[in-house]
């Protein structure tokens, strides 16, 4: 069932056609937005420093290292790989990079061939982790079981190191694991177990599941926010430990264990999971990032997603429930405004019709894109020169699969990018850097296949800092 979005006649009202027929950036600028903020992707991790966002997620075969200005646009920075698997790793899962003893250090998991995954990590002692070389490290003083999703967290003077592993050697249930650290990469050879799959919400799948812990404290509490049940499917969910500080995280008793999730499918969000925890620029605001799947029992095909966290009166942790893929909220504290074009105040060239969708922030929609020569044209009142970021919003009407996957072309004077739309029941948004001149630009997208039928909502423009 759809939710009511706070937006959608606030938007109706602002984005309006100039009488020249080119729509004015005052007339359509907005302050919020919609939750999807990567339209492929899964393991998303978040690191802020006074500058940037640093972002990473599972890609595969490397480790690719994004950064930004803006948190919601983390996906359109600019990026780097600072690992290959090569030959000697078959896969590389859920990397997260941390600064830590003036080191930028990337930890992931990931197998050699006929082994399961073990933690590794790569360093880079440069200020800068665009620049400088990476060097690859297996953590020591772990063991050689299944090890995958380790984080650091900090209390007092000591710091620790939790992962998702295995108990023997055979694949019957992921647990959580706590060690000190040594350094940021080896660990004392003591660990104990924090948590294991014992509810049922933790056990929908074989085998069973706790993965992905990521650490939040806030009033003098410690927060372990994992991952419960099968990653593949919709059961897929958040469950919570928490510890009092002041207690030895080291005691396996100090920590409680929250009887239910915190953080399950709602508002047709499916399988959500594997968060991470990112502040706004100013810092007033805690923001949580995780993924969901892309349509019902989708398997690993996820988008990745954002929203606000809040906090009890009594300063406890809520997450509420998953935003729905229209619902528009407030943008972080301290991002700029951006511009909303909604589809119907474009020009259409070829074969659409507007058609009427509930989940369109205007309940409209334009459907369309049978050849690749159909296209839509915004043309749009820039306030300066610079480079912008474009987000496009659209879907397939057909059901979707992990082979349906089309492509978009997106052109502005004689810029044009050919860009992947990844199968999914949602809109979601197409995203691309470009240079924008200062007044009328003229925006154009196509179908770079034709034949299967599109949805367009939308057009977002993000100004870079």
């Amino acid at each position: 069932m759809k939710k009511k979005t706070y937006g959608c006649l606030l938007v109706a009202m602002l984005v309006t056609l100039t009488a020249c027929g080119k729509i004015s950036a005052n007339k359509a600028q907005v302050t919020d937005f919609t939750p999807i903020i990567d339209n492929d992707g899964a393991d998303p991790w978040i690191l802020q420093d006074t500058d940037h966002y640093y972002y990473v997620k599972t890609t595969g075969n490397n480790v690719t290292l994004q950064r930004s200005d803006e948190l919601t646009q983390v996906a359109t920075g600019e990026k780097k790989i600072i690992f290959e698997a090569g030959a000697q790793f078959e896969s590389i899962w859920a990397p997260e990079i941390h600064y830590l003893d003036e080191t930028w250090v990337c930890y992931f998991a990931a197998n050699k061939a006929g082994e399961t995954q073990r933690m590794y990590a790569v360093t880079n002692p440069a200020a800068d982790p665009f620049e400088g070389d990476w060097t690859l490290t297996e953590i020591a003083g772990m063991d050689d079981k299944f090890a995958i999703d380790g984080t650091v967290f900090e209390i007092g003077d000591k710091r620790y190191f939790v992962w998702s592993g295995w108990e023997g050697y055979e694949n019957v249930a992921q647990n959580l694991y706590l060690s000190e650290m040594l350094s940021p990469t080896a660990v004392k050879t003591q660990k104990i177990k924090l948590s294991q799959p014992e509810f049922d919400w933790e056990k929908r799948q074989t085998p069973w599941i706790n993965e992905g812990p990521q650490i939040l404290v806030h009033d003098q509490k410690i927060y372990l926010v994992y991952s419960a049940s099968g990653s593949w499917d919709n059961d897929y969910c958040l469950g919570l430990l928490t510890l009092d500080e002041g207690q030895d995280p080291l005691e396996e008793t100090s920590w409680q264990k929250s009887a239910q999730p915190i953080f399950k499918s709602d508002n047709d969000v499916l399988g959500p999971g594997h968060n991470g925890f990112v502040k706004s620029k100013d810092g007033s605001e805690d923001w949580l990032i995780y993924h969901a799947a892309r349509w019902d029992h989708s398997g690993w095909n996820r988008s990745i997603r954002l929203q606000k966290i809040t906090w009890t009166k009594v300063g406890e942790l809520s997450l509420g429930a998953p935003l729905a893929e229209n619902e528009l909220r407030p943008l972080p504290n301290g991002e700029p405004p951006r511009y909303r074009l909604l589809a119907d105040q474009a020009q259409q060239s070829g074969d659409f019709e507007e058609i009427t969708d509930e989940w369109s922030l205007s309940e409209k929609a334009i459907r369309g894109f049978f050849s690749p020569s159909d296209s839509v044209t915004w043309e749009f009142q820039a306030p300066h020169a610079g480079r912008y970021d474009l987000l496009i919003y659209l879907k397939q009407e057909d059901a979707p699969s992990a082979e349906t996957n089309s492509w978009i072309d997106v052109t502005v004077a004689d810029q044009t990018e050919q860009l992947p739309l990844p199968a999914a029941q949602y809109y979601q948004p197409i995203q691309v850097q470009m240079d924008l001149a200062e007044g009328t630009n003229e925006i154009t997208i196509q179908s770079a296949i034709g034949i299967d039928p599109l949805c367009l909502d939308r057009l977002e423009i993000v100004p870079r800092s």
